[in-house]
């Protein structure tokens, strides 16, 4: 699971402390905003006192890419007669807009059997045509559990650059299931580089970070999520030399 929303609560939690921890925001709003809102599943209202220091949260990180908070934003809206070139090393920020415009092509969802029943609306990535979504829970914790108590083995990996589901959200999930430490924290590698670092627990659960990606992994390092896959799938400890 790559950057996964796992538990509402800490979740919320390891946001906030990234942004406090990576100058996005002051370090006293960060404190403001973990000691006045209340961020457990049964709160249904908040003080004003944290309505306002989260208000100014989203007004400080507004400015930049959250889901890649060193990366460029796009410089135009829309599509450009030339696109830029494919690259694996730089990520194109306007890729959303050609993922757009393919996908709503109507010779392309043809090819694709999709859209068969001529939808009013446009694919779009993110949607906000289902504006009551109610059957979310606010914790997927009980399925890892469920899934390493019967033996299937699990991955959580972050980008460590993504601020709207940071690692530290990730941490602090994973925290709250008291799972014994079984390999320490350490560097994994790549091509001779730190792909990022990972810490693996006991019930055969690992974490791992994955260095210079924002919240979709691949896009943003297709080598390093190759190797993170690659060894999950077969079943191997993420390498801890430069030798890979």
């Amino acid at each position: 699971m790559g950057n996964a929303v796992i538990n509402d609560e800490t979740d919320t939690i390891g946001m906030y402390s990234y942004f406090g921890n990576h100058a996005l925001i002051s370090d006293d709003l960060a404190q403001k905003i973990l000691k006045s809102c209340d961020f457990s599943p049964n709160a249904t209202s908040q003080s004003d006192e944290c309505n306002q220091a989260a208000d100014d949260a989203g007004k400080d990180t507004s400015y930049i890419n959250i889901y890649n908070i060193y990366g460029p934003l796009c410089p135009h809206e829309g599509t450009t007669a030339r696109p830029g070139k494919p690259s694996l090393v730089d990520f194109d920020p306007c890729s959303d807009y050609y993922v757009y415009a393919y996908l709503n092509r109507p010779d392309v969802q043809e090819a694709m059997h999709a859209n068969v029943t001529k939808l009013t609306h446009d694919w779009q990535p993110c949607s906000d045509i289902i504006s009551n979504w109610s059957d979310s829970p606010s914790t997927i914790i009980p399925l890892l559990q469920e899934f390493m108590e019967n033996g299937l083995r699990a991955c959580n990996f972050s980008g460590d650059t993504d601020g709207r589901v940071p690692f530290t959200s990730t941490q602090y999930s994973i925290n709250k299931m008291k799972l014994q430490v079984k390999t320490k924290w350490h560097p994994w590698f790549v091509k001779g580089e730190v792909g990022g670092y990972t810490q693996v627990y006991k019930g055969d659960l690992t974490f791992a970070t994955v260095r210079g990606a924002g919240h979709q992994v691949p896009s943003f390092q297709p080598l390093r999520a190759l190797s993170l896959v690659k060894h999950f799938l077969g079943g191997t400890p993420l390498p801890d030399t430069t030798r890979y």
